[in-house]
């Protein structure tokens, strides 16, 4: 009974832990990285609007096209991770629709015009469009990342309750079995020990 109750506890917290790290851990820090990744992407167009040399323009266009594919692998990443979670994947799935619509504009207008020196219209695609759609990406990453980081908060909640709770049922076997041994003593001392000491007188 003692190695049971140990072996269901510690399953328990592993199976907890493991809920922790591998989901909403995870979640969190990807939705972490995607919102830094958005950010950079903004900042590198933003230089790229500023300066005038076409290699500097070229250096800032390949941040961007770097941090594009790590923000498409890490929506891939999240979506994989909570398909069976309808509501989160949803949203992920809203904020992808979003920032690939913000990717194509940002790719057939607003870099061609850069290219091209037409940096003030490529600052009225910036400033019209493209800030509404990278305001709504922003509002779903944060509440995303709000969440997941509660969740988190309550997985590690519930990972130490789950702990107590085998740490509790533990003592209480082990003191049961210590009573039991106990009883049995008494038990076998009156049923063996009496006898003989009389059999011996």
């Amino acid at each position: 009974a003692a190695i049971a109750s140990a072996y269901l506890g510690i399953t328990a917290i592993q199976a907890s832990q493991k809920n922790l790290y591998q989901e909403d851990f995870a979640n969190a820090v990807d939705l972490l990285d995607l919102r830094s990744d958005e950010n950079g992407i903004r900042a590198a167009l933003l230089s790229m609007m500023m300066v005038a040399k076409r290699s500097d323009q070229e250096i800032w266009h390949q941040e961007i096209k770097e941090r594009s594919k790590e923000v498409a692998e890490n929506t891939q990443r999240l979506l994989q991770r909570n398909r069976n979670n309808p509501t989160l994947s949803g949203k992920i799935e809203e904020l992808k629709a979003i920032r690939e619509a913000y990717a194509r504009t940002r790719d057939a207008e607003q870099i061609p015009l850069i290219y091209a020196g037409k940096t003030e219209e490529a600052r009225a695609v910036a400033l019209d469009i493209q800030q509404e759609r990278y305001r709504k990406m922003r509002v779903i990453a944060q509440e995303l990342g709000k969440t997941a980081v509660e969740k988190a908060r309550a997985s590690v909640a519930e990972s130490e309750l789950r702990a107590e709770q085998a740490l509790r049922s533990f003592v209480a076997v082990g003191v049961a079995a210590v009573l039991l041994a106990v009883a049995m003593v008494l038990l076998l001392n009156r049923i063996i020990a009496v006898p003989l000491a009389t059999i011996s007188g």
